[in-house]
């Protein structure tokens, strides 16, 4: 399994960008918000876990509409196939 970190803002431009449905969508859903602190309790980070072949989706369909988020997805993919590193 692989667990992705992202911005609430890189969540919503990824969700846009999945159909609805979809087990892409699904786990952008399944995901937990964090608030940033106890001045800002908006939701600011989101974690959630997902195999690595939706990961990998993922990170295609990032790459293709959302190259910022990209980044974050191709990080946490890294860490799970290349642990310790």
């Amino acid at each position: 399994m692989v667990e992705i970190v992202l911005s609430e803002h890189q969540v919503a431009c990824l969700k846009a960008a999945v159909a609805r449905g979809s087990a892409e969508y699904a786990a952008l859903e399944a995901g937990d918000y964090f608030a940033g602190s106890e001045i800002t309790p908006e939701p600011v980070a989101v974690t959630f876990t997902c195999s690595l072949p939706l990961a990998q989706q993922l990170l295609a369909i990032a790459r293709a509409s959302c190259p910022d988020v990209a980044t974050g997805i191709c990080a946490a993919i890294d860490q799970q196939t290349h642990p310790g590193t």
